[in-house]
C-alpha cells in the first residue's frame, strides 16, 4: 500500500513538471506589462518590518551580478505607512557599489472601510545607472539593462505620485 501512494504521488510530480515545461514557451512569449500595486491596508501602527529582496544575475556579454534591495516599512500611525529602500550590488571583476535609495510613503485619508478606499502614494527615486535591484516586474527589462558597468555615474531621479483606489468584495481585494 505505501508502495503505491509513493508511486501514484511519482507519477502525479512528474506529470506536473512536464506540463510545466509545456507551457514554457508560452510564459516566455507573452507581451503583457504587469504592474505592482498596493492595497489600502497599511501597516500597524510602531511596527517596523525589514524584508531583504536579492536579485542574481549572470548576463550573457556582462559580469555575474548579485543586487539587493534593503527595505524597511514602518507603520507611523493608523493612516501612515513609509517605507526606506536601500539598494546596492556587487559585481565580479568590478567593484561593490550603494547604488541608491528609495523613499515610499502611503496616506490612507480614510480610516473605516468604505466601498472604495482611497490610498495616496508617493515614492522617490535617488538611484545610479549601476542599480540592478528588481523590485516589481513593470514591462520587460532586457539583457541591456543588466549589462552596464558599475563605474557609471549617472544618476536617475524620479518621484511618482498615484492615487490607489481599493475595495473589498466577498474575500477578495481588488485595487487600481
Amino acid at each position: 500500500m505505501r508502495r503505491f501512494r509513493f508511486r501514484a504521488v511519482c507519477r502525479i510530480a512528474v506529470l506536473s513538471f512536464c506540463a510545466g515545461l509545456g507551457s514554457w514557451p508560452a510564459l516566455l512569449q507573452a507581451q503583457e506589462s504587469y504592474f505592482v500595486t498596493y492595497s489600502h491596508q497599511m501597516e500597524e501602527p510602531g511596527n517596523l518590518e525589514i524584508a531583504a529582496k536579492s536579485l542574481a544575475g549572470a548576463p550573457k556579454g556582462g559580469n555575474p551580478f548579485v543586487a539587493t534591495a534593503l527595505e524597511f516599512e514602518y507603520g507611523v500611525n493608523g493612516w501612515w505607512t513609509a517605507e526606506l529602500y536601500l539598494d546596492g550590488q556587487t559585481t565580479i571583476h568590478e567593484s561593490t557599489v550603494f547604488t541608491g535609495f528609495r523613499v515610499e510613503n502611503r496616506i490612507r485619508p480614510l480610516m473605516r472601510e468604505h466601498w472604495i478606499n482611497p490610498v495616496l502614494y508617493f515614492e522617490f527615486e535617488d538611484l545610479n545607472a549601476a542599480d540592478k535591484a528588481l523590485l516589481e516586474v513593470v514591462g520587460h527589462d532586457t539583457r541591456e539593462d543588466l549589462i552596464p558597468r558599475n563605474s557609471r555615474a549617472e544618476k536617475e531621479h524620479e518621484a511618482e505620485l498615484k492615487l490607489i483606489l481599493s475595495s473589498n468584495f466577498e474575500g477578495w481585494n481588488v485595487s487600481e
